[in-house]
C-alpha cells in the first residue's frame, strides 16, 4: 500500500464519523507530512510504500518542524493529525507498529494564562456601540465567550432555536456535534434580545444562524471572529487577548465564585475532569495574586465570591 492511497482511505473512513471541521484539520496537516516524505524519499508519495516508512522518518519530520522555528504548540498541532493517520495505518496493517514507538509530543511552550480583569473587560466593551448593528453583534459575541464559556465555533453555530429566553438557557452544538446546555445570565440575555429584535428577523422556531456579516444575510465564520479579535487587540492595547482567553476567564471566574465543578465540566463540554481541572490551578493562581478577575453574574452560584 502506498502512503497516498492510505491517506485517501483514511479520509474516507474518518468522514463517516468525524465532524467536517476535524476532516478539514486532517486535510490541512497530514499532507505536510506526505510532502516531507516525498522530499526525503526523492519520489512522489504515491510511490512510497507504507511499510518503508520508519520511526526515523517520523523523528526527522519533527526535527524539521523544530528547525523551522515554529513553537512547540504549533508543531504538536501538526503532528497530532499525523499521529492519528499513522495509527490508522498501523491498525490497518499498512505500517509497522514501530513507526511511532516512543515518539512523543513536544513539551508545551504555552505562556501562563492570565484571565481578564473587570477593567480589561470594560475596556473591550467600550470599543463597541450599542446603537449600531456591528457594535451589538460584537458585544454579543464577546459576552457569549465571557458569560457562557463559548468557543469560537460555538458562536458560529448558534441558531435562533438554540436560545430559550423564557427559561434562560442556551443550547450549544459543540465539538463532535455534541449538545450541551449553558445558563443564559441577565446581561447576556439583554444583549442577545436587543440584537435579535433590532437587527435580525428573529423567530424562536427558526433554525437560522444568530450572527451574520453586517448588512447581509451571510452567516459569519471563524475568520470573522479572528478579524474581530485582531481589531480588539489593536484598539484596546491588550496584546494577550484572543477568543479562547474569554472562555478561560469564564471558567476561572466560575471556580473563584464557588461554582460546582461538575456543572462547569458540563457547561464547557469537556468529556472528563482532566481538562476542567486546569481551571482549579488558574483560580488558585488568581486568588494568590489578588487579581480583579472579571466576575460572573450571581445567577451561576448559590453563594458567590
Amino acid at each position: 500500500m502506498d502512503i497516498l492511497t492510505a491517506y485517501k482511505l483514511f479520509l474516507v473512513d474518518h468522514e463517516s464519523y468525524c465532524s467536517g471541521r476535524t476532516i478539514e484539520y486532517y486535510k490541512e496537516n497530514v499532507p505536510k507530512f506526505l510532502d516531507f516524505l516525498s522530499f526525503r524519499f526523492v519520489c512522489p508519495s504515491d510511490l512510497i510504500d507504507c511499510d518503508k516508512i520508519l520511526r526515523d522518518d517520523v523523528l526527522a519530520y519533527l526535527s524539521a518542524l523544530r528547525e523551522s522555528g515554529r513553537k512547540n504548540t504549533t508543531i504538536n498541532t501538526y503532528f497530532r493529525a499525523v499521529k492519528v493517520f499513522l495509527n490508522y495505518c498501523i491498525d490497518e496493517g499498512y505500517c509497522s507498529p514501530d513507526v511511532l514507538r516512543k515518539v512523543k509530543f513536544l513539551k508545551s511552550d504555552q505562556e501562563p494564562v492570565i484571565p481578564l480583569s473587570e477593567w480589561e473587560v470594560d475596556e473591550i466593551d467600550g470599543l463597541f456601540s450599542m446603537k449600531t448593528e456591528s457594535g451589538m453583534r460584537n458585544l454579543c459575541i464577546v459576552h457569549l465567550m465571557l458569560d457562557a464559556g463559548f468557543r469560537s465555533s460555538d458562536v458560529v453555530n448558534l441558531r435562533f432555536s438554540n436560545i430559550n429566553f423564557d427559561s434562560n438557557y442556551l443550547i450549544v452544538k459543540g465539538k463532535g456535534d455534541k449538545f450541551r446546555s449553558v445558563i443564559l445570565c441577565p446581561k447576556l440575555k439583554r444583549l442577545l434580545y436587543h440584537y435579535l429584535l433590532r437587527y435580525r428577523a428573529y423567530d424562536p422556531q427558526d433554525d437560522y444562524p444568530v450572527f451574520v456579516q453586517v448588512g447581509t444575510s451571510k452567516p459569519i465564520n471563524s475568520n470573522v471572529i479572528k478579524q474581530l479579535f485582531a481589531r480588539i487587540k489593536v484598539s484596546s492595547g491588550l496584546d494577550r487577548v484572543h477568543p479562547h482567553l474569554l472562555r478561560h476567564t469564564f471558567a476561572t471566574s466560575y471556580i473563584m465564585g464557588g461554582g460546582n465543578m461538575e456543572f462547569l465540566r458540563m457547561m464547557l463540554g469537556h468529556a472528563d475532569y482532566e481538562t476542567t481541572k486546569m481551571y482549579l490551578h488558574l483560580a488558585q493562581q488568581s486568588k494568590m495574586l489578588h487579581s480583579d478577575v472579571y466576575r460572573l453574574d450571581p445567577v451561576f452560584f448559590k453563594a458567590a465570591y
